[in-house]
C-alpha cells in the first residue's frame, strides 16, 4: 500500500508545480519527500522513496 500511495503522490506531483518545488528543494533527502507526501495525505517511508528510486531512476 506505501508503494501505491508514492506512486499516488509522484502522480500527483506531474501536475502540481508546488508539490515539484518542494520535492526538489528535498534534494537527497527521503526523508522529507516522505514527509511532503504526508502533508498531501499520502503515507509512505522514505525506505519506499529509496526502493522506488532505485526502481525508476538510472544513474
Amino acid at each position: 500500500m506505501s508503494r501505491q500511495q508514492l506512486e499516488n503522490f509522484f502522480t500527483k506531483a506531474e501536475s502540481d508545480k508546488q508539490i515539484q518545488r518542494q520535492i526538489q528543494d528535498c534534494g537527497l533527502n527521503n526523508s522529507c519527500i516522505a514527509a511532503v507526501g504526508k502533508k498531501y495525505g499520502h503515507s509512505f517511508s522514505p525506505a519506499t522513496v529509496s526502493h522506488w528510486q532505485r526502481d525508476h531512476i538510472s544513474i
